[in-house]
């Protein structure tokens, strides 16, 4: 396996490990019942109910099955299906294949989180003939980063990427911050593809915004505790505020891809959203590594569409 197939393999594998347990805030909850492999469990209502019916999270998964993707994971796929069909980037197939997903009739049955909803609301006020790409949501949540990893492969060495990237971010998150993500995203990928390990892909995402410097260093001054104690410090939900020190945090310790993916699960809340840039770091960093790479029984578990086996 290349790193470029690691990157789009571990993205789909990591999300769909994640998807079970889901938006389940309680790591408590977390450690009773799904023990030393939480990953793959079949989403069960049960699961998100503590002592006394008190919820313990959001269970927004019922009626999928184990291995399959979450909304980030089919965000992601909308991005691959536009890729295969273009050859390249474009904003505006992209954005209709994006409506061609989560909108009325569209092949997503599942979770529609709030900056997709607010994205198809747009497009649907949009003025005949007004570009779909510039309908994105005030938002600066994980769905930004989500659908990067298939046209970060595809453009993987480009000088056009950071723009097709931050055009991507804003089809749906339509801000700076956003963006600024992305592109600190982007640059992690792109090291890890070049051969980096999870740490210096970690250190990649430097120089981008003082904003991001700061969650690099507050990640740093964590590096003594677990995943799950750092991502409860910063904050278990959707915002890219708190999720991007937990993603630096995980990779500054990353020693292969399961015990990594297995934390990032143990740590709660939006693990689904935070599991799309981790699996492609770390898909890509220890892809041909048998003993650290993605596990054989793993792959197994999920379907690779053809769209994403068509930027292999």
């Amino acid at each position: 396996m290349d790193r470029k197939t690691g990157a789009l393999l571990g993205a789909l594998t990591a999300d769909a490990a994640a998807m079970g347990l889901h938006w389940l805030y309680d790591q408590r909850r977390i450690a009773e019942i799904a023990g030393a492999a939480p990953e793959f469990r079949a989403p069960n209502a049960v699961d998100f109910v503590g002592a006394e019916g008190k919820p313990l999270g959001y269970f927004a998964h019922g009626g999928k099955r184990a291995g399959e993707p979450s909304h980030y994971g089919a965000q992601m796929l909308a991005m691959a299906t536009s890729l295969a069909r273009s050859g390249a980037y474009d904003a505006e197939d992209y954005a209709k294949a994006f409506r061609e997903a989560f909108g009325p009739g569209g092949s997503w049955t599942g979770y529609i989180d709030r900056p997709t909803r607010e994205t198809l609301a747009k497009m649907d006020r949009a003025a005949e003939g007004a570009p779909l790409s510039a309908c994105g949501a005030d938002d600066a949540q994980l769905p930004a980063l989500s659908k990067l990893p298939p046209l970060l492969v595809r453009h993987h060495g480009e000088a056009g990427l950071p723009a097709m990237a931050a055009s991507a971010v804003r089809v749906t998150n339509d801000r700076d911050d956003a963006a600024e993500w992305g592109a600190a995203f982007a640059a992690m990928l792109a090291a890890a593809l070049e051969g980096a390990g999870p740490k210096a892909c970690a250190a990649a995402a430097r120089g981008h915004s003082a904003r991001i410097d700061a969650q690099a260093e507050a990640a740093l001054a964590r590096k003594g505790e677990t995943p799950a104690a750092a991502a409860a410090g910063f904050g278990l939900h959707c915002q890219l505020e708190v999720a991007f020190p937990a993603i630096l945090h995980i990779l500054g310790r990353a020693e292969d891809f399961a015990s990594a993916a297995r934390a990032n699960i143990r740590a709660g809340g939006d693990s689904c959203g935070r599991a799309i840039p981790l699996g492609a770091i770390l898909g890509a960093c220890f892809a041909g590594d048998e003993a650290r790479g993605i596990p054989a029984d793993w792959l197994s578990r999920v379907s690779v569409p053809g769209a994403l086996a068509a930027l292999f």
